[in-house]
């Protein structure tokens, strides 16, 4: 089964993606109701399975949606799927090319139901695993990094649809970016209705001053990121001060470094916001912290996988 493909929940075996089908009826087609989270693999090995299974859980929970399934089933699925997406790198032909990630994206509907928006109108929850490739940043990304372009819309304010809930509902996102993408940028940058600094488009955001990591609190309006958790975590086993505050604009052009984070980026570079530039390619704290947390990623991989085997 070549990637990309879809397991649904009752069935074990692959679909196309291009053939797989949900009903219009649903509600994460009519009304955004649904929750997501995204895994990815280093190496071809997952990593990070539970802390996402855990906010995937709590997106529901904030959502007032119960899941039916445990957490072990939907490791059961997701493992499952990864050593159909094997067979795809085993059957390539090019042995020089450097061997591709998977890109495990699992999709959580309220579930069908009339065009009533109550959630007791909802049928039963329905989820999709989707396994492609994932996307690489590389070439100008690593060697200069991303332009960002503060967006005139603003995010959410967590007291309205909290961002700290991964829902498909991604309106919000979607504006943003077409914002920043039309003025020629990579991605957005949100700033809360007060003006605070929150995060970009699909990940979190920090900057550097001096020798110390500063990144938006959860209390602003921001997704609780997989890889900012970790990131905060090895920068203080480095020994590099961090703060979670808010912050504003004109704090950050103060910054010596920015960067962004997520499961598929790591810690990647930012060389301008707006009109403002910074140094190209990867600061010293940027580049320290980044190489750290791939090799707390590959600590955590080999420790899984010793216990999978012990």
């Amino acid at each position: 089964m070549k990637r990309p493909f879809v397991l649904k929940q009752d069935n074990p075996e692959p679909i196309i993606l291009a053939e797989a089908t949900v009903p219009l009826t649903d509600r994460s087609y009519l009304f955004g109701d649904s929750i997501y989270e995204v895994i990815s693999t280093h190496h071809g090995q997952p990593f990070f399975i539970e802390d996402h299974l855990e906010r995937l859980y709590a997106s529901a929970e904030g959502i007032y949606m119960t899941l039916p399934w445990p957490m072990e089933w939907f490791t059961k699925q997701i493992h499952h799927g990864l050593d159909l997406a094997l067979e795809d790198l085993r059957a390539a032909t090019d042995a020089t090319a450097p061997p591709s990630e998977t890109y495990v994206r699992i999709i959580v509907s309220r579930g069908v139901s009339d065009f009533n928006i109550d959630v007791a109108e909802a049928g039963e929850p329905q989820v999709h695993f989707i396994f492609k490739e994932a996307p690489q940043y590389t070439g100008r990304f690593r060697e200069k990094g991303f332009y960002l372009r503060v967006a005139t819309t603003r995010r959410n304010a967590p007291q309205a649809l909290n961002p700290a809930f991964k829902t498909g509902n991604y309106l919000n996102n979607v504006m943003g970016l077409r914002e920043a993408t039309h003025a020629g940028a990579d991605d957005a940058l949100f700033l809360d209705i007060h003006g605070a600094v929150t995060e970009a488009s699909t990940s979190n955001f920090f900057m550097v001053k001096g020798d110390t990591i500063v990144t938006a609190p959860m209390e602003v309006g921001i997704l609780g990121g997989i890889t900012r958790k970790h990131l905060l975590t090895v920068a203080q086993e480095l020994g590099i001060s961090v703060e979670e505050r808010p912050f504003d604009l004109d704090e950050l052009w103060t910054a010596d470094e920015c960067f962004v984070s997520s499961s598929l980026k790591g810690a990647m570079p930012v060389y301008r916001i707006d009109d403002h530039h910074l140094q190209p390619g990867y600061g010293p704290i940027t580049q320290r912290l980044d190489t750290a947390y791939w090799k707390h990623v590959e600590a955590h991989i080999a420790k899984q996988t010793s216990e999978v085997h012990s």
